[in-house]
């Protein structure tokens, strides 16, 4: 059974705008960062125009949905108050004629010195198409007006839900992807090793991988897959993770972690349980019904805000007190 703990707004914070060409079909999967008073949001938006097609899970079975001409770019917002948000009118980042020509999505933010830290998935085959190449692109920016794309930094293999934690653990940048079903850890010595890893980092971690597990599906609500969402958080009982977890029947619900400040491959505790699950209308019916994809967070005073993507459409805000969560955690082991 979904806990109460989280309250949602009214309704959708952010939705297409068909005066936005780029944006004109579908906003969602946000990535967040505040500071200094403002919320930073990067978000997928898609343009209308693309259509939709049956296709079966191979593994599952399930039914799912499927679109052509559906190629994203990453959109920008900021907010004064973190539910009302003003549009920047040019995509923030777009696809190019390389390895993410068919699309850039869900970014998530983090930031370590002066540079803010993008990690978003690339595709270089079309949405949909099996098997898809699926790659962990990076960007950097200042001041998020002018950003540098870095391209792929990510293993030879399909990997993506990536954020990278907002300061150095042990004096290495920590970072979380996933190649299903599972959340692996990595670490790069320096942001110039992030920026151009080695081949040989990624060939000593898919040689290691079940050694870099951080968390696995482990309950009904999670059966098909789990994946990191936003940055993780740092509290006083460890690093908040927010996630979210697939089951069978292609259904999108939220969990709840907790890793250890000093190695953040130990789970100290989670929820039995999910937090969220859809629920509304928005949430359940859109391009991709029954989904809560929990994407950006940030923690206002002891408010902790979630920004989530809603059935593959439109932006949806939830917050409950930092208190009420982690007193939720507690005495949950892994």
């Amino acid at each position: 059974m979904t806990t109460s703990l989280f309250q949602r707004s009214a309704g959708p914070i952010l939705v297409p705008d068909i005066s936005i060409p780029w944006a004109s079909g579908a906003v969602f999967n946000p990535g967040i960062w505040f500071e200094n008073g403002i919320t930073h949001m990067l978000f997928r938006a898609i343009p209308t125009g693309y259509s939709r097609f049956d296709l079966v899970d191979p593994t599952s079975k399930v039914q799912l949905t499927g679109f052509d001409n559906y190629v994203s770019s990453i959109g920008y917002a900021s907010s004064r108050d973190g539910v009302h948000f003003d549009w920047r009118l040019d995509p923030f980042i777009t696809p190019g004629s390389g390895q993410d020509r068919y699309g850039v999505e869900d970014p998530r933010i983090s930031k370590i010195d002066d540079t803010f830290l993008i990690t978003y998935t690339a595709l270089d085959s079309p949405a949909y198409e099996v098997p898809t190449k699926i790659l962990i692109a990076l960007a950097t920016t200042e001041d998020f007006s002018t950003v540098k794309k870095l391209g792929n930094i990510g293993p030879p293999v399909p990997s993506k839900d990536t954020v990278i934690f907002p300061r150095r653990i042990g004096g290495r940048i920590a970072m979380l992807h996933r190649i299903v079903p599972n959340i692996q850890l990595i670490y790069f010595d320096d942001l110039e090793q992030l920026y151009n890893p080695p081949e040989r980092v990624w060939k000593e971690h898919l040689s290691a991988l079940e050694d870099c597990v951080v968390m696995r599906p482990q309950q009904d609500w999670e059966s098909k897959k789990i994946g990191a969402g936003p940055t993780p958080i740092e509290t006083d009982e460890g690093w908040l993770i927010i996630y979210h977890a697939v089951d069978d029947q292609h259904v999108y619900r939220v969990g709840l972690a907790l890793l250890d400040l000093d190695d953040p491959k130990k789970v100290i505790a989670r929820s039995v349980g999910p937090v969220m699950s859809p629920e509304t209308n928005y949430e359940r019916v859109g391009d991709v019904n029954n989904v809560v994809f929990p994407q950006g967070a940030t923690l206002v005073g002891d408010t902790l805000h979630i920004y989530y993507g809603a059935a593959d459409l439109v932006i949806g805000h939830a917050s409950a007190p930092l208190s009420s969560v982690l007193d939720h955690l507690s005495g949950q082991s892994n």
